[in-house]
Formats: C-alpha cells, sequence, structure tokens
C-alpha cells in the first residue's frame, strides 16, 4: 500500500465517526425542531409549573442528546421522547415535592381579566373557580390514574402513545381514562350538591 490509499483510508476511517457524528447532531436537531413543543406540554402537564416545565424540557434533550449514535434507531421518536419527559416531569416532581396551590401572589396563576363587557364579573370568577377546582381534583387523583388521564384528554394523545409512554396496554389506558372520570364525575356531583344545600339553607 502506497502513502496515498493510506491516507485515502485513514480519511475513510477517521472521517466516518465524524459523518456519524455530525448527523446523530442533525437528528437531535430535527427532533427539537419538531418535537419541542410537544416535550413541553408534556412536562407542563406533569409539573403544573412553567419554569419548572422548561428545566424538563431541557433536561430531557440533554439525556437524548447522550444516547448520540442510537438516535437513528428510535421507531417512534414523538411517543419516545413523549416518554422521557413524562419520566423526567415525574423525577422532578417526586424529588421537589412540587404543592400545587394557588396563592394570590403566584405569578403563573393570576384571576383573568374580564374579557368582555358581556360576561358579568360572578361568571368570569365562578368560571375560574371551576378550573381551579377541577384542577385541584385532578392533582388529587392516584398517579395511575391521572397520568393517562392528563395525557389522553389534556395532552390529546391517543391511547397508543399513551401506552407506549407509560409502559401499559391500550386496554389499562381505556380504563383508567374511564375511571378517573367517573372518579372526578362523583367529586364534582358532590361539589355541585354540597353547593346546593348551602344556598337552600
Amino acid at each position: 500500500m502506497d502513502e496515498v490509499e493510506r491516507l485515502a483510508m485513514a480519511e475513510a476511517v477517521l472521517g466516518e465517526p465524524r459523518l456519524v457524528e455530525s448527523s446523530a447532531d442533525e437528528l437531535l436537531e430535527d427532533l427539537v425542531k419538531q418535537h419541542s413543543r410537544l416535550v413541553y406540554r408534556v412536562a407542563y402537564a406533569a409539573l403544573r409549573s412553567h419554569p419548572e416545565a422548561e428545566d424538563a424540557t431541557q433536561e430531557t434533550f440533554l439525556r437524548v442528546m447522550r444516547c448520540g449514535r442510537k438516535l437513528a434507531q428510535v421507531e417512534n421518536p414523538k411517543t419516545w421522547l413523549a416518554r422521557i419527559a413524562w419520566r423526567v416531569a415525574i423525577d422532578r416532581s417526586q424529588k421537589q415535592k412540587v404543592r400545587r396551590e394557588c396563592s394570590l401572589d403566584d405569578g403563573d396563576q393570576q384571576l383573568p381579566e374580564l374579557a368582555s363587557s358581556e360576561r358579568l364579573a360572578n361568571e368570569e370568577l365562578e368560571s375560574f373557580e371551576a378550573r381551579a377546582r377541577l384542577e385541584r381534583l385532578i392533582a388529587a387523583l392516584p398517579e395511575k390514574l391521572r397520568s393517562p388521564l392528563i395525557l389522553s384528554a389534556l395532552e390529546e394523545m391517543c391511547p397508543t402513545e399513551v401506552a407506549a409512554m407509560l409502559g401499559i396496554n391500550e386496554a389499562a389506558v381505556r380504563s383508567r381514562v374511564f375511571r378517573a372520570r367517573q372518579i372526578l364525575k362523583q367529586k364534582l356531583m358532590d361539589t355541585v350538591d354540597t353547593k346546593r344545600k348551602r344556598y337552600e339553607s
């Protein structure tokens, strides 16, 4: 082998990892562009805090970046990323023991301004209180019921994607979502009955 052949062979051997490395970088960049909103929404669904969701989104893509060459082997990147984001968010939530309370000083949970003069202030306030009550009831659900409900109903993911994310089958997803909705329905009915009794007395 002459020197020109050896140099060509060395370039081919050394050039291949660079090519793989750059294609992995390009793939990561494409994943970020295509799925960063999804990752953020999944993280926010679990954490209910914008700054925490942003941190979880960054942490998710840092974990993905560590996969490097394995990125090309991922069959369904959307579900794969959503699953990583969910785990990161749940881990962050459990580590920090974030309490989901709404205080008057909380900048993320400000009372809404009146959108139109047609709606009365009481109606607007009641609507805000109903949403806050529903969020508290969802947060109080057991984790195994809350996760599928949030991902399917609030994040509008199909049962197949939710099942892949949570590592359970589709039937379990549907069953858990159904049970979560039944519990929420009963608790909301109890709340309405309690209010009605207070007004009647």
